[in-house]
């Protein structure tokens, strides 16, 4: 049977979700190396989005095929006690075969945390990109919002396998959450490395180093060279992957 569930996993120690060289950590060799201890067979897993070396998720969402003669919760469990520290499988269900959780996504969200201080604050250090300056974030509002609806965004990443770079771009959100920027994109699908550039891009705008206008052209110009530096990656979670048929 086919099995899918939602995954959670802390990316710092891993160079991103997919398969690596057999030296590399990577959470799907993690996962994978975890149902072997189950179940004894050598089992590929396959995931919504190829997340990048030290960026975090809370719903990523895996599937695989199995034989397991118990239930799911007894599956869950097990794979659980066989998973280090980092890694957790939230949630496990039975699917369709046909299920793939990265072609029958409708759209995937990101959240991208920084936090605004002085100083650096060592409990955060994992998870948001230190900033000591204010960032204008009324120009970073205005800046976020060109992007929304269906656009080339060629400025902002690359695709894999030579695809096209157009993306729907559904929701685009800047929210101060205390001395924090939270920024939230939600689209129907990511170019590589497509949030971070939006991100560090935003910030040159909120330094003051781009403006509005500028922004809108280099987003425009669908040129890799005209992005900002792209923001670092611990900041970034991958937090939700919506489907037709099923919740995770």
């Amino acid at each position: 049977m086919r099995l899918a569930g939602r995954l959670a996993y802390d990316g710092t120690l891993y160079c991103g979700f997919q398969r690596q060289r057999a030296e590399l950590p990577s959470i799907q060799a993690t996962v994978e190396q975890a149902l072997t201890q189950v179940t004894g067979e050598q089992i590929p897993i396959i995931g919504a989005g190829r997340t990048d070396t030290g960026v975090h998720a809370s719903g990523q969402v895996i599937a695989f095929d199995v034989t397991w003669k118990h239930t799911t919760e007894e599956l869950l469990r097990a794979i659980n006690i066989h998973l280090p520290n980092d890694i957790a499988l939230q949630s496990l269900r039975e699917v369709a075969d046909s299920f793939h959780p990265r072609y029958a996504a409708l759209s995937r969200t990101y959240l991208y945390r920084l936090y605004i201080s002085p100083t650096r604050d060592p409990l955060r250090e994992r998870y948001a990109w230190h900033r000591h300056l204010p960032l204008n974030v009324e120009a970073m509002q205005e800046a976020i919002q060109l992007l929304r609806g269906e656009h080339d965004f060629a400025t902002f990443g690359t695709p894999p396998k030579g695809e096209n770079t157009v993306r729907v771009m559904t929701l685009t959100q800047i929210e101060a959450v205390r001395d924090e920027l939270h920024v939230t994109l939600t689209a129907n699908a990511f170019l590589k490395r497509m949030v971070r550039s939006i991100v560090g891009t935003l910030v040159e705008v909120g330094r003051g180093k781009m403006n509005v206008a500028e922004f809108a052209a280099a987003f425009r110009s669908a040129n890799r060279k005209m992005a900002g530096t792209s923001a670092p990656p611990h900041g970034l979670t991958l937090t939700h992957v919506v489907y037709n048929d099923y919740q995770f």
